[in-house]
């Protein structure tokens, strides 16, 4: 092991050095490093208390901070090692160069430390090796985000929201977020909106599948976005049967049993071709929120990603040691909201309803309260639509395949109803409202 590579201690002797002869230097590195950046356990006892002096705004000299360290001051090598900082340096106009050489000699140690534990856990061969990916691929980020500091301060905030203000004018449009496709579903929500998680809820066979993929397909090919679409459900050939009938018209039924004239087949041929090439990625065996977390964090580093789907929030398998499934779903849903902030994506999560609308005598039409498994659902989301359709309760009705979108939820933004004629023939739905 290359020693050089752990720690530099002239560079932290020079740290606290700077700051000693020029006390406002610290405010150059006090966002960069901390206190246990520092290898030497001196050094991080010294630097410790540089900052707390800084923060009472008590004049830093050897004076002032042998004072404060009374007899503690023998226990890291009394006024002599003092002294011996002091005079390290001649000038303090270098300390951000040499804070950030501590702070890489400390990312160095941090990062073999997270290699040995990882070590350690497939030696001991008590978590799977899932969980020990999870775990080093979660310190990983952790040790990357530690260098971003949120100070709180106004003026970084009014620039990026300027920088947001102005992207908003190029763009001259009042649906800011990535479209639906749907004018009336755009102008209540504004877009599917980074950073948000979105819950699409309804029963089973309401519709929720579909209505998910018409989304979907729409923002990859009118919007370009990129879409991971982890199908927890269906089997490949399931989702695809629906995503090709969506594309071609072609009736689902007649896609499965490849019933199809010449120019069916090349209009599936050439479809296949175009989804093949897409910014769409499906994927089928992913079901615990760790796997899901950590195939997101790939893509959006590798490709960029924009929108992830997950199809459905009962189907995810959660961490272990939840007390029972409500807790276990409400760990999976803050999760999601923190991941969709994290790499700034939206996050699209289809979920099933409790039985509650069956049991109400007159209007079916759900609730936030029917969420099932609510746990923190209704908390974590951004935005909650759900789903309703009046033939699922009564075959007679007159009005046959509409769907009843029912915005419940809407955290920055308006709530309504938008009504969808939906065909399940070819698994397509459009907007009624105008």
């Amino acid at each position: 092991m290359n020693i050089e590579k752990m720690y530099n201690l002239d560079a932290e002797k020079n740290v606290l050095s700077s700051i000693f002869m020029n006390n406002d230097s610290i405010c150059e590195v006090i966002d960069l490093i901390k206190a246990e950046d520092f290898y030497s356990s001196n050094n991080k006892i010294i630097y410790k208390n540089l900052v707390e002096m800084q923060d009472k705004r008590i004049p830093i000299d050897i004076v002032t901070f042998c004072d404060r360290m009374g007899e503690t001051l023998k226990e890291i090598g009394g006024v002599s090692y003092i002294t011996e900082i002091i005079n390290s340096s001649i000038t303090a106009t270098n300390i951000k160069r040499y804070g950030q050489i501590v702070k890489e000699k400390s990312n160095y140690r941090e990062l073999m430390k997270i290699f040995e534990n990882s070590m350690e856990k497939l030696k001991k061969a008590e978590d799977s090796t899932d969980e020990v990916i999870d775990y080093a691929q979660n310190s990983l980020m952790k040790l990357d985000s530690s260098e971003v500091k949120d100070t709180g301060e106004m003026l970084p905030i009014m620039d990026k929201y300027m920088d947001t203000l102005q992207a908003r004018y190029e763009k001259g449009e009042a649906v800011q977020g990535v479209k639906t496709g749907y004018k009336s579903l755009d102008k209540t929500l504004g877009g599917l909106q980074k950073e948000d998680l979105v819950i699409l809820a309804a029963r089973p066979s309401m519709g929720k599948t579909s209505t998910a993929l018409n989304i979907i397909l729409n923002s990859v090919f009118k919007e370009k976005a990129k879409v991971a679409f982890f199908n927890l459900e269906m089997g490949p050939i399931q989702i695809i049967d629906r995503v090709l009938s969506i594309h071609t018209a072609i009736p689902m039924d007649k896609i499965k049993k490849a019933d199809l004239t010449d120019k069916q087949w090349c209009a599936v041929t050439k479809s296949a071709a175009i989804f093949a090439g897409s910014n769409m990625k499906i994927y089928n065996r992913i079901y615990k929120i760790n796997l899901i977390k950590s195939e997101c964090r790939k893509l959006k580093i590798k490709e960029g990603l924009d929108i992830v789907v997950i199809d459905h929030l009962q189907l995810i398998e959660g961490v272990k040691g939840a007390e029972n499934r409500n807790v276990e779903v409400s760990k999976i849903t803050r999760e999601l909201k923190l991941m969709a902030k994290e790499l700034d994506v939206t996050v699209l999560l289809l979920s099933q309803l409790s039985r509650a609308p069956e049991a109400r005598s007159e209007d079916h039409r759900p609730r936030l309260s029917d969420l099932r498994e609510s746990g923190s659902i209704e908390q974590d989301a951004d935005v909650v639509m759900l789903l309703y359709r009046d033939d699922y309760y009564d075959k007679d009705c007159e009005e046959k395949g509409i769907i009843e979108c029912i915005v419940a939820k809407n955290r920055n933004g308006e709530l309504g109803t938008v009504r969808f004629r939906w065909l399940p023939e070819i698994q397509r739905i459009w907007a009624l409202n105008t």
